[in-house]
């Protein structure tokens, strides 16, 4: 009986039980986002998220919770903040098991002027019509991942039974995996059988069909059933607003009423993003619409759990903060800790400072096209534009042009241009993008952007010729037919007298799957987009400056020259002719004031017809002011600089056993000080300038997360801890310079536009920069237990030191991590009525979560080489932060539409990023020994 009950503890009430099960729990998550990847959502959901060993494995991991604060009497010995904060883990999962298995949701497509009193449901069944009639659903989990799990169904219909024999599950195209599925069974009803084969597409849509039993007849479908409403929902009107002068959704909202069965009317609603309509505990949230515009998409929910769950969410929230301010509690211990080893304590009170906002939406490549496919594979390579000059007066253009227009650029760079997004911004921006794109820098021949983008648009002849195009392949250059020391060719380069050379290249690329695509491949694609651009310049399609009353989208020279409207017309012809002309004589003559004069007038023709569009002076002072200042890429260096001199500063003096000189740890202090105030002074700029917050993309999101850990490092109040997190800083900028992320400023997707999302991911991002920290802090940690020797006491020291604050700052970044990703949820659930939907960007962020969580856990396994266990958990757990970030969104497909691309090959570095934490940690392993002192 002893052994039973000391079995049923260990089971039921042990961290060796429940940390395993954690990580199992993790694992498990992995493995389905990489299924889901590969087969689709489905596949996850059968093999993993709706299965019952999932659902068992959730069970078993609350009552180990609940065993575990029973054996520790843990309400006993007054852990009241502990206990509080865990126990919102029972009333989430306890939601989520009400949501689970007595939750219902689905869409409801509704046509302007029609009603609707039923949805499709989002699970799959074996849809059954008896004779047009008698109607029967059976919730089935049958999916092309049973196939060998197939067992026949028995019902029973008009007093008659009906056995359906599944006799094969498969996918119509097994490559694709969101292609139809197809059910072959037999169906046996009045004694006859007859075979089915049911059609399921990848909307869970099914196609029924029919065959007769005698006299019976009985329609079949496999898809979504049709469950029905106690009223109507009438869709009254669909508006969709968009971007100015783009085709992209600015929001969409429906115009519905409810109306009784009866269609006697119940109230008047208006649902748009995150605007529900809640009736009957039925809610209604705008999902989306008919191409046509003229119907609409209404997700539909009815959550029994949402109640506990929410309450949950809150209690775990308070509960972190509790823990924060308990002075019994793990972190005010280890800061008192930090305070016998003399380093300073932090000062709670300042993680308020930061006003957190919205992350990871939508990138936003040039579109060179617009709305208009510029072919350039028919585009004869001459252009009436300028005339064919001789080599000698093509360089006294350029000559004139990096001499002359140096002082005169001020008109230009403020003219106020509308991207193909529909984005108003000054065409000092444009240039810098469209430039740095084509030339892979900012400058050519000593001429800076603006003057590049002005000659190639005023001289096209001269720009046909001179090669400027970059390449990185000889291959490509050998196969185009141009010298292969070259890195750069001419526009001319890419055509002959059949055309684009590129044509048949580009398209055997584009067929190839982007993990397929070698070094030649990707520089096609790229010299291709690249000489997209250059013809948008020569064509000036880009250049959408006058604008029209009729509509927000502003118009190219061309468009505005054939406008049927006459008068955009006259003065469109008016103003490019004094342009051209007055450019053309302020090279030969330096004399600009008949250029500037018109491009002044432009610009007040621009306010008058613009009307609320016409940006403001100071917004666009301040776009070329950010533009040029460059602010983050010029904290880089600045950032790891500082951040290694105040680390040498402190080990020598560690090294030496001496305090630290005060006045070189002082200067530094100021000096990340002052490069932390710049960061935060770009980021309002940017946040100013583009309208919403400034973390809206990858490269935003990358800016902000480096802004997080240095001011983790100040929040720390630790030396090491600042010159770790100003280091991390500058490689994080560093990173995000490297040029696979778009710097550009653009505009956001409706679903995006939520106060709740701002809170979610700026909490979540700024996590990133805490755990961030603890990577950095766990890798110094490592390489002083390498260094340590017998006798250097004060390294030992400084090891323990470390490891307080790296634990310190683990439990921030976890605290953020969870607050941050329920937030989400609760995000995700006003937005579209799904709080958790097993997403492969959620679904790592829950990696990450269980992950730090196994970290702070561990030491209840009663080891005593703690410091060593933290620092190289800490090292090796930031790999699940790294897959949250970059993982999902450049090598998952999910469901963030804006998040997520095409996934790329996996770089070389990512394995030196791997393999050296790993040698770091072997080689520590062996100076291991060492115990962090019993904290009071």
């Amino acid at each position: 009986m002893k052994n039973l009950k000391s079995l049923l503890s260990f089971l039921l009430a042990s961290f060796w039980v429940a940390i395993p099960l954690i990580a199992l729990y993790a694992l498990a998550c992995a493995i389905a986002t990489f299924i889901e990847n590969d087969y689709g959502t489905s596949a996850s959901k059968a093999i993993v998220y709706n299965t019952p060993w999932f659902n068992f494995l959730h069970a078993y991991l609350l009552v180990v919770l609940i065993g575990t604060f029973i054996k520790s009497k843990a309400l006993e010995r007054k852990r009241y903040a502990s206990l509080f904060f865990h126990s919102s883990l029972i009333f989430i999962i306890l939601g989520a098991a009400i949501t689970r298995f007595f939750g219902i949701e689905g869409l409801m497509h509704v046509r302007e002027n029609s009603a609707q009193s039923s949805f499709e449901s989002a699970d799959t069944y074996l849809n059954i019509t008896l004779n047009d009639t008698t109607k029967l659903s059976l919730k089935t989990p049958l999916t092309f991942y049973h196939s060998k799990r197939l067992r026949p169904i028995h019902a029973t219909l008009d007093h008659k039974p009906l056995i359906l024999e599944p006799l094969e599950i498969y996918k119509q195209n097994a490559i694709k995996k969101d292609d139809a599925t197809i059910l072959v069974l037999k169906a046996t009803y009045n004694g006859v059988s007859h075979k089915f084969n049911l059609i399921k597409n990848n909307r869970n849509e099914g196609i029924e069909e029919s065959e007769v039993f005698k006299d019976d007849k009985l329609s079949l479908s496999f898809g979504s059933a049709y469950i029905e409403l106690p009223f109507q929902i009438k869709l009254k009107r669909f508006e969709l607003e968009r971007y100015a002068g783009s085709m992209s959704p600015s929001s969409y909202a429906s115009e519905v009423e409810v109306l009784r069965l009866d269609n006697t009317l119940i109230k008047p609603y208006r649902i748009f993003m995150n605007h529900v309509l809640d009736y009957e505990g039925y809610r209604f949230f705008q999902s989306s619409y008919d191409t046509d515009e003229k119907g609409t998409i209404l997700s539909v929910n009815k959550d029994p759990g949402k109640i506990p769950t929410y309450l949950g969410y809150a209690m775990l929230i308070l509960g972190a903060l509790w823990l924060l301010l308990d002075k019994n509690g793990r972190f005010l211990k280890l800061s008192r800790f930090l305070k016998s080893q003399q380093v300073a304590s932090f000062l709670l009170a300042l993680i308020l400072i930061s006003p957190f906002t919205s992350s990871f939406a939508n990138e936003t490549p040039i579109d060179m096209h617009g709305g208009k496919s510029a072919s350039i594979e028919r585009q004869n390579v001459e252009n009436p534009a300028n005339k064919e000059d001789s080599k000698s007066a093509i360089l006294e253009r350029l000559k004139h042009l990096r001499e002359y227009s140096k002082d005169h650029l001020k008109a230009f760079q403020r003219l106020q241009v509308q991207d193909f997004d529909g984005r108003i911004k000054p065409l000092d921006t444009i240039s810098i993008e469209y430039i740095h794109k084509i030339l892979k820098k900012d400058d050519f021949q000593g001429l800076n952007a603006m003057q590049t983008l002005l000659g190639i648009m005023f001289f096209p002849n001269d720009w046909r010729s001179i090669k400027m195009i970059y390449t990185s392949t000889k291959t490509l250059r050998k196969l185009i037919g141009t010298p292969l020391d070259e890195s750069r060719i001419a526009f001319r380069d890419a055509f002959d007298s059949r055309g684009y050379k590129l044509k048949n290249l580009v398209e055997e690329v584009n067929q190839k799957s982007p993990n397929a695509r070698n070094e030649l491949d990707k520089d096609v694609l790229k010299v291709d987009e690249r000489i997209n651009l250059v013809y948008t310049l020569f064509s000036a399609q880009f250049l959408r400056i006058f604008p029209s009353d009729k509509t927000t989208a502003w118009l190219s020279p061309i468009e505005a020259i054939n406008s049927p409207n006459k008068e955009i017309s006259s003065v469109a012809t008016a103003f490019l002719k004094n342009i051209f002309s007055g450019f053309d004589d302020a090279l030969k003559t330096n004399q600009w004031d008949k250029v500037e004069k018109t491009l002044k007038d432009l610009s007040i023709y621009q306010k008058e017809h613009a009307k609320n569009l016409y940006l403001p002076s100071s917004k666009v002072d301040s776009e070329i002011f950010l533009n040029h200042t460059n602010f983050f890429n010029r904290l880089t260096l600045p950032y790891i600089l500082l951040g290694l001199l105040l680390f040498i500063v402190v080990i020598s003096s560690l090294v030496k056993n001496t305090i630290p000189n005060i006045w070189p740890t002082k200067i530094l202090y100021f000096a990340i000080l002052l490069c932390a105030i710049a960061h935060s002074m770009g980021l309002v700029l940017r946040w100013y300038v583009s309208g919403h917050s400034p973390w809206s993309n990858a490269y935003e999101s990358m800016l902000y997360i480096a802004w997080a850990s240095v001011i983790a490092g100040f929040i720390l109040r630790s030396k090491l801890a600042l010159s770790a997190s100003s280091f991390l800083a500058g490689i994080v900028l560093f990173v995000a310079h490297l040029g696979f992320m778009d710097p550009q400023i653009g505009h956001l997707v409706p679903v995006l536009k939520s106060y709740w999302l701002n809170i979610h991911v700026s909490i979540i991002t700024a996590s990133y920069g805490f755990l961030g920290l603890c990577f950095v802090l766990g890798i110094l940690s490592l390489v002083l237990f390498i260094l340590r020797k017998q006798g250097r006491f004060n390294l030992d020291k400084t090891i323990l030191s470390i490891s307080a604050i790296n634990e310190m700052s683990m439990i921030l970044g976890l605290f953020m991590l969870t607050a941050g990703n329920f937030l989400g949820g609760v995000w995700a659930n006003e937005s579209w009525g799904r709080y958790w939907g097993w997403d492969p960007k959620e679904t790592w962020a829950l990696i990450s979560i269980c992950v730090y969580a196994l970290i702070l856990h561990l030491r209840f396994l009663g080891s005593q080489n703690w410091p060593f266990i933290l620092a190289s958990s800490s090292v090796l757990g930031f790999y699940s932060v790294l897959m949250t970030y970059f993982g999902v969104n450049y090598y998952l497909s999910g469901l963030h539409s804006y998040a997520a691309g095409d996934p790329l090959p996996i770089p070389t570095f990512l394995y030196f990023l791997v393999a050296i934490p790993f040698a770091l940690v072997i080689l520590a392993y062996f100076k291991r020994h060492l115990s962090l002192p019993k904290l009071v």
